[in-house]
């Protein structure tokens, strides 16, 4: 029965998106980040099982610019008065530690391939839970898209629901240059409500 339902959604979601299956996950769109080059990664709104994931892989020269500009929207959407904004706050202080991570362990390396760091975040809601995962992938290029070939876990955040849903919403207006009802609608296609 899910099978039948899942493919459905795929028949009604709008011509133009991109899907592709990879290891249980259906990719449902992509974008490249910025939406101009020179490009810093790409996010990709996934189905894995029946959780709408939104993932942003990055692969940058300058990760403490990408991760500065993540810190500035993430403090322009959830102000310190707003529900959601302490949520907002654990998250970019786990992903300035993550980055500290990979910038460590790309100084003990003895080859920086093109001196590019890699990171991974996740944003997964699983029915009533949800969470912010952060990955140090390991990536490859097929035809000019990132493919993650492994993944090793720094950190798992259980975050509000709310704060994660909305957020989701935000970066998937944001990557996919939809306003506010398109990239709510997409969001439900995804997770099939």
């Amino acid at each position: 029965m899910r099978k039948i339902l899942l493919l459905l959604i795929i028949c009604l979601l709008p011509s133009g998106l991109s899907l592709a299956s990879q290891g249980g996950e259906v990719v449902i769109r992509r974008a490249p980040v910025p939406a101009e080059p020179p490009y810093q990664g790409e996010v990709r709104l996934l189905r894995r099982d029946s959780a709408p994931v939104v993932q942003t892989i990055l692969n940058s020269k300058v990760m403490n610019h990408v991760i500065a500009a993540i810190q500035k929207k993430e403090s322009k959407a959830w102000p310190q008065d707003r529900e959601g904004s302490l949520d907002s706050r654990r998250y970019t202080e786990e992903l300035v530690e993550a980055y500290y991570v990979i910038r460590e362990r790309a100084k003990n390396r003895e080859k920086i391939r093109e001196r590019h760091l890699q990171l991974m975040i996740e944003f997964v809601l699983e029915g009533e839970r949800g969470y912010v995962a952060l990955y140090a992938p390991t990536l490859t290029q097929e035809g000019g898209r990132l493919v993650p070939q492994k993944k090793e876990l720094l950190k798992k955040l259980p975050l509000s629901r709310n704060y994660l849903h909305k957020n989701m919403q935000l970066i998937i207006q944001d990557s996919f240059q939809l306003d506010s009802g398109k990239a709510i609608q997409l969001l439900q296609q995804t997770a099939g409500d």
